[in-house]
């Protein structure tokens, strides 16, 4: 029977940015409570378990987190190349807290009627 300690039920992490981008891990760090969480480029359930993530993750582990603090734009997004903090700027570039929670899960199988 595996045992856990406190450290590894928590997730590693009580505060971490999680992207590849580094004008997006400059602007998060913009905001002081940002400015020494460590940066990791993928992240793992460990990773972000009950902690408060910058970032853009994807819906199954934004569940494991406390809080996600999403990347998002108030006009159009930069695409294409690699983005600036300045290109990021001038596209409305902020940061918006949610918290996530899966309800329910489905196979892939499908219901028939008879």
């Amino acid at each position: 029977m595996a045992t856990h300690t406190a450290d590894q039920q928590r997730g590693r992490y009580e505060r971490v940015i999680v992207s590849r981008h580094p004008a997006a891990i400059e602007f998060i760090r913009q905001f002081s409570e940002w400015h020494d969480a460590p940066a990791i480029e993928s992240a793992t359930a460990d990773d972000v378990r009950d902690a408060v993530v910058a970032g853009n993750l994807p819906m199954h582990l934004a569940a494991l987190a406390r809080e996600v603090w999403a990347v998002e734009f108030t006009g159009a997004p930069p695409r294409g190349a690699e983005y600036s903090l300045e290109a990021m700027i001038a596209a409305g570039a902020v940061l918006r807290c949610y918290q996530v929670r899966r309800l329910s899960e489905r196979s892939g199988e499908t219901q028939r009627s008879a």
